[in-house]
């Protein structure tokens, strides 16, 4: 078996950082996008702007999710192709 790649030792790492600046990019991105739309303050509208609020946070928090559990699956397959190695050795 040959050895894995650097880039693909480190591509865990990469996509855990990745994971938090989508979060916070997502986050950020819906949050301007409701108070450009002049919803944040505007009298009658707090239960419009609450839900826009979780609907905000849900999908950056699933966003984030979907990278963190892609980040740990090759961490995983990166640990089983390691210790396939080691006993095939």
């Amino acid at each position: 078996m040959t050895g894995l790649p650097d880039l693909l030792r480190r591509m865990p790492y990469i996509i855990y950082g990745a994971a938090a600046v989508v979060f916070v990019w997502n986050l950020a991105n819906q949050w301007f996008g409701m108070v450009g739309l002049g919803m944040y303050g505007t009298p009658g509208m707090e239960s419009v702007a609450a839900f826009q609020k979780s609907v905000a946070l849900y999908g950056a928090f699933v966003e984030a999710i979907y990278l963190v559990a892609n980040g740990a699956m090759i961490h995983v397959l990166i640990k089983i192709h390691d210790k396939m190695k080691a006993t095939a050795e």
